[in-house]
Formats: C-alpha cells, sequence, structure tokens
C-alpha cells in the first residue's frame, strides 16, 4: 500500500556571497546629493511665437488616408505670421501614427521614417500651443481640421482608458483641442469667388488665381515652381520642406483672395471653430448642415423638380460645393421651407443646387449624367418663396429609410447559377 502521507518540505539554504576580491572591508557610504528644489525644467522641444505676436497661422497637413475616423495625421506644418501678414518662423512635425501609413508616395514619408517619429500624442500639448488662439488659414478646412480635431479626440480616449486602468494609453495625458479665434477656407473662398478650376488641389487653385489679375505672390519659399501634377522633380523633394511650402503658399492664396474680394467681405470663407462638429466620416461640417442631413422626413418624396414648376415639400436636394451663396444660408432656407436635404446625391435626389456658369464637376457631374435637374444658387433661393404644400407621411422617415443596402448587387447577393 502506497504512503499518501505528506512528506515534509525540504529547506534550501544559499550560501552566502563571498567577500569581494578588491576590498574585504565596507566601504564607506557615500553622502546623497541633494536635489535642489527649484530645479528648472528641461528644455521644450520647441517654442512658439505668442498669438500676440503672431496672430496668424497657416496649417497644412499629410495623412494616410482621405477620412478621419478611418485614416491618421501622419504629418503637419505650421507657419506663424505677423499681424502684418510676415512670416516669422515655422514648425513642420511628421508622426507615428502607429498602423499603416498608407501609401507613402502621396505624402513622401518612408514608413521607416514616421516608425522613428513620435506619435500625435507625445505631440498634442505642442501642436495645442501652435494652433490655439490664432486666426488659422487652411486649405480645404473640413478635411485639415477634420483630422486635427479628431487626433485630440484619440488622445482623449487614450487618456481615459488609462486613467480606467486599461492599461492602453496609461500615462497620456489629456490635451484639449484647440480654440482657434477663427478658420479660414482658401478653397471655399475660391468657391465663393467662383473660381474657373476643376482641380481642388492647393496648388491647382493658385495656378487658377494666377491666370486671372490676382496673381499670388508667393515667394520662393513657398516653391511656386512645383505645381500640382505629380513629376518627378516632385517626388524628389523633401516632404517635410514640401509640407512647410504648403502652408506658406496658403497663406498667399489667402492675401491674393482678400485682393479679389475688396470690399466684398462675404467673399472670404470665414468658420467659426464653435459651429463646427465631425459628420459620420470625420469631416468637420458646420452644425447646421450635420442636423440638416439627420433631420427625420416629415413629407413624402414627390420626386424629381420639373423646370417652370413650384418646389414641393418633402424633395430632397444637394448642395454642389461649387455655388456662390453661402452654402449653410442655401441649407437652412430650404429646410425651413419644408425640403430635405442629403450629403450624398442618391436615387431619391430630386435636385441639385450648382453653378452652372462653367463645366460641371464633381456632384453636378454626376447628377447631369443621372438627369437629375441642375439648379442656380440664386434660382434656387428665388423657388424657395414660393413652395407648394407636400403630403404628410404616416411617420416621420430616417434619412437611411429606403437607401438600397450597400451589400446589394455584390456577388453575395446574387443567385446561384444552376448547374448544366
Amino acid at each position: 500500500m502506497t504512503d499518501t502521507r505528506r512528506q515534509p518540505r525540504r529547506t534550501a539554504h544559499r550560501r552566502a556571497a563571498p567577500p569581494s576580491s578588491v576590498t574585504q572591508q565596507q566601504a564607506p557610504q557615500q553622502p546623497k546629493q541633494q536635489q535642489p528644489q527649484n530645479q528648472p525644467a528641461p528644455p521644450r522641444e520647441a517654442t512658439f511665437p505668442s498669438p500676440e505676436q503672431a496672430p496668424f497661422a497657416a496649417v497644412s497637413i499629410s495623412t494616410s488616408g482621405i477620412h478621419p475616423t478611418t485614416s491618421r495625421l501622419v504629418a503637419l506644418s505650421v507657419v506663424f505670421f505677423s499681424p502684418g501678414m510676415e512670416a516669422l518662423e515655422s514648425w513642420t512635425r511628421h508622426l507615428n501614427p502607429g498602423e499603416d501609413a498608407g501609401p507613402w508616395h502621396l505624402h513622401g514619408y518612408q514608413p521607416g521614417d514616421l516608425a522613428q517619429s513620435l506619435g500625435f500624442a507625445s505631440s498634442a500639448e505642442l501642436i495645442h500651443e501652435a494652433l490655439d488662439g490664432r486666426t488659422l488659414v487652411m486649405h480645404q478646412v473640413g478635411y485639415t481640421w477634420g483630422f486635427l480635431a479628431n487626433e485630440f479626440k484619440r488622445t482623449k480616449r487614450a487618456a481615459n482608458r488609462g486613467r480606467r486602468g486599461r492599461g492602453r494609453g496609461r500615462g497620456a495625458r489629456r490635451v484639449s483641442t484647440p480654440n482657434p479665434v477663427e478658420i479660414i477656407d482658401t478653397l471655399g473662398t475660391a468657391r465663393r469667388q467662383s473660381l474657373e478650376c476643376y482641380d481642388s488641389r492647393l496648388r491647382a487653385i493658385v495656378e487658377a488665381y494666377n491666370r486671372g489679375p490676382f496673381v499670388v505672390d508667393a515667394p520662393p519659399g513657398a516653391m511656386p515652381e512645383v505645381g500640382a501634377v505629380a513629376s518627378i522633380n516632385r517626388g524628389n523633394l523633401d516632404p517635410d520642406a514640401l509640407l512647410e511650402a504648403d502652408a506658406t503658399l496658403t497663406m498667399h492664396l489667402h492675401l491674393a483672395q482678400l485682393r479679389a474680394a475688396g470690399a466684398e467681405a462675404g467673399a472670404i470663407e470665414k468658420l467659426d471653430p464653435e459651429n463646427l462638429t465631425a459628420d459620420q466620416f470625420g469631416i468637420q461640417r458646420s452644425n447646421l448642415r450635420v442636423d440638416a442631413a439627420n433631420a427625420p422626413r416629415p413629407h413624402e418624396n414627390p420626386g424629381q423638380w420639373r423646370t417652370g414648376e413650384p418646389l414641393v415639400e418633402g424633395m430632397e436636394f444637394v448642395v454642389s460645393p461649387d455655388v456662390r451663396s453661402d452654402p449653410d444660408e442655401i441649407i437652412g432656407k430650404a429646410v425651413s421651407a419644408g425640403l430635405v436635404y442629403s450629403e450624398k446625391l442618391n436615387r431619391r435626389s430630386s435636385l441639385v443646387v450648382c453653378n452652372t456658369n462653367h463645366e460641371l464637376r464633381g456632384k453636378a457631374m454626376h447628377a447631369d449624367r443621372k438627369n437629375i435637374p441642375l439648379v442656380d444658387d440664386a434660382l434656387f433661393l428665388d423657388a424657395l418663396e414660393n413652395v407648394a404644400a407636400g403630403t404628410k407621411s404616416a411617420a416621420p422617415t430616417s434619412p437611411q429609410d429606403g437607401v438600397r443596402p450597400a451589400t446589394q448587387g455584390m456577388s453575395g447577393n446574387r443567385r446561384p447559377r444552376k448547374r448544366r
């Protein structure tokens, strides 16, 4: 029979370490050096002029994609300008996105270069100081400010996760989103000034202004000789230098637009960051615009508008970027009159508001191909004065009701082929 009684545990004894061969006596203890109580903080990595010294800042960015919710900021450049619009200094930084940086040939940064850089969370305080309390000049604000705002939002979420003890983001500091005085959009201004250009990129807009009376007086540092089209020369440029040149060029484009506007202050697209919010893709749009796109539909859609007939409550309209009037003014008046706003063109669209005095592009071009009526913005505003009553829906519908699923027509929904 096996003895199942517990055996006593053996105690292991460790031998003491032999004395050092260098000295057999205990070395005298060295007195501890007391740290000065008011030790100065380590020098900052970067210093910026104050908002009083540089109330204006031009900003350009590089990203891994087109939507802030699914892509990351890869680099940004800020050029500071004095009250007299003189360039004081610049600051450019490329960032480690922590994930795939996207097609590197679009932004010029090799994955190895970005891997050695700091992430946005480590640079958030500096970026906040660079942008806060100034008038920012950007090209395509919805995209540029959308990425910046979304990155600060990510940083806050990471800090909150760290505080709840989830590990990831532990030690991250919460940095609030910068609060600029206002944001000026050079692309929106070009559209308000009815510029004939079929390419919305910064340097294409500059080339279009240079064909007219209000030439963009760009300094050599803005690299005016580098166009918007991809070239070997452009591909060989240092991406940091090109990004800084784009920021400088953005400010000088704004100065040319100020000369073009003259006394017509409304021709400059100025945005209040307090009135901007992210749409479903992270693009920053006005609160009015996002609310209008998500509002319920109380009327039935009467279908497409016909020339010569009045507008009807429930008609769904889309606003093209190519309008001279303020899009918020168009959307606000139309929604108040009982029409329905949509960001995207779809099979329910009744009409598209756009200028038709130049070659069609974007939403207007696609609407024309689908035989959806195009209405000039001035005519549309006049037609809103006399809107016919529509048919009330039994229950208000959602903007997504009746939209064809994205998977319909794909291979997974096809009928199986019959075997012969």
